[in-house]
């Protein structure tokens, strides 16, 4: 009886091992989100910045995200404001995290502006080259033996 019971909690402790174990991979192999930048150049000696006084005709910031059909289709992932030195040609960015889709992935970027009567207006739109999106490596592997 002696014996049996100890095959039992054996059998027990190594199947709550490898449930634990099991658990841990799972955790661990989560995709974690690429890291993503975006940077684009724009000159505000042409198209100012809007400001407290300067409501229209202006520039009012930018939007970003991808598009999977070249521009057709926009899937917008966040904005970003006029930069505080927003004057002459001055380099903008937006970073971000990107989890799936993965595969192929094309951003884009457009200006957002305001129009003479104070109505939202974008600009074409912006598109860079395809970048290959894929989950990023497990971290926190852990192996026992026992």
């Amino acid at each position: 009886m002696k014996t049996k019971c100890a095959f039992l909690g054996r059998i027990s402790s190594l199947t709550m091992l490898t449930i634990l174990l099991l658990a841990q991979l799972f955790i661990a192999v989560v995709a974690h989100a690429a890291s993503i930048t975006l940077a684009w150049s724009f000159n505000y000696a042409v198209d100012p910045a809007c400001t407290a006084t300067l409501t229209k005709n202006c520039v009012i910031g930018f939007e970003y995200g991808t598009t999977p059909d070249g521009g057709k289709t926009l899937v917008k992932v966040g904005t970003v404001a006029n930069p505080t030195s927003a004057a002459g040609s001055t380099n903008v960015t937006a970073q971000f995290t990107q989890g799936p889709p993965y595969g192929s992935v094309v951003y884009y970027a457009r200006t957002s502006g305001l129009d003479g009567n104070g109505n939202v207006v974008f600009s074409a739109v912006a598109i860079s080259a395809a970048t290959q999106i894929t989950p990023a490596a497990p971290s926190n592997l852990v192996i026992t033996v026992q």
